[in-house]
């Protein structure tokens, strides 16, 4: 747990976001998740390469002419999708990120993975950039599909006070981007492919005008818009693969004002002063007040040692909001606290070097 608190306290990033009126404050911090799967602990230098150069450039140039797809503009998509795991994976105390020079022929416009590489191959890439493993993005394809339909839509005709919204007939156009990519990660030392994982990206852009011209103009470029979502393939990937840091929020209690506990162990954290938070909750349980109320600053309190790392202290005082003074919400955050704690111990793992 030592080494799993050290990285919560380093990366801690709090926000306080209060409701005028509220009784609660919103604390915003930010965490290791561990990754979806586990990658084997001697892969410590990973590198990443393309395999989607086409096995026949003419063949290329005839699909992509059929499919709409212009090679250099998945080209741009490809770059946009291994650039963006390359920077995520970055962010993550996981790996050490080498990118390869190379562009190996692979499955551009496939709808299915290529053969493998074979392991002299892998070992032969590994012993050139001093890397324990290789990712290697295997196949990509893309779509674009624009639709458009007429309908009333909401214009302004004048400037400043003389302004107005009107209802005129128009064009309503939409723009729904899609990739599909593949990964591989080989592991050399025990000449296995650790992953192979197909990824499909979406998202939809629309714009509306008078004309179907004008709202086609307004409308996301093609090129942008297969850049963007394979963008999110490669976020969704590095995700899969490495730890990542991911926000999550809590809710602190400043009210009832009878127990001023809870409002002044709010202002403490707010400057990061949680020890200080703590002892005042602390005290204010010793003060005459209802169940509510001690629900609440038990719960306080188990926020605030989670805040500080202290994850067993955290789930014992969520624990104890329930148990003691019957407050629901203490018995959801001890069973979040739990899972938090399964998380940790497998980050742990998973950030381990040893063997």
């Amino acid at each position: 747990m030592v080494k799993i608190k050290s990285y919560f306290v380093l990366i801690l990033l709090l926000g306080f976001i209060t409701t005028f009126g509220s009784c609660t404050k919103n604390v915003s911090m930010s965490r290791l998740m561990p990754a979806e799967i586990d990658v084997p602990n001697h892969v410590q230098r990973l590198l990443i390469i393309d395999r989607t150069a086409p096995q026949n450039e003419n063949l290329a140039v005839l699909e992509g002419l059929i499919s709409g797809e212009a090679p250099f503009e998945v080209r741009n998509a490809v770059e946009a999708t291994i650039s963006t795991i390359q920077q995520e994976l970055n962010t993550s105390p996981r790996y050490e990120i080498i990118r390869a020079r190379e562009r190996l022929r692979g499955g551009l416009f496939a709808q299915t993975f290529p053969n493998p590489l074979t392991w002299p191959q892998i070992e032969a890439l590994c012993r050139e950039y001093n890397a324990d493993a290789v990712l290697a993005l295997e196949k990509f394809s893309s779509d674009f599909i624009v639709t458009d339909k007429r309908q009333i839509i909401k214009k302004t005709e004048g400037e400043g006070r003389n302004s107005r919204t009107v209802e005129v007939q128009g064009v309503y156009a939409e723009g729904v981007a899609s990739v599909q990519v593949g990964f591989r990660l080989y592991d050399p030392l025990s000449k296995n492919i650790t992953d192979q994982r197909d990824f499909e990206k979406t998202n939809l852009w629309s714009a509306e005008a008078e004309t179907k011209t004008q709202a086609l103009a307004l409308l996301i470029d093609k090129v942008k818009a297969t850049e963007y979502v394979g963008q999110l393939a490669g976020a969704s990937y590095a995700r899969r693969i490495a730890p990542m840091y991911l926000r999550i929020n809590r809710t602190l209690y400043q009210k009832p004002k009878e127990n001023p506990a809870l409002a002044r162990g709010a202002r403490l954290g707010e400057v990061n002063r949680w020890e200080e938070a703590i002892e005042v909750w602390e005290n204010g349980l010793n003060s005459p007040h209802k169940n509510k109320t001690g629900g609440r600053i038990c719960y306080n309190i188990a926020v605030g040692f989670e805040v500080l790392g202290d994850l067993e202290s955290a789930k014992y005082w969520a624990g104890k909001a329930y148990t003691d003074y019957g407050f629901n919400q203490g018995r959801t955050y001890s069973n979040q606290l739990n899972t938090r704690m399964i998380q940790e111990e497998r980050l742990r793992q998973q950030l381990s070097q040893e063997n």
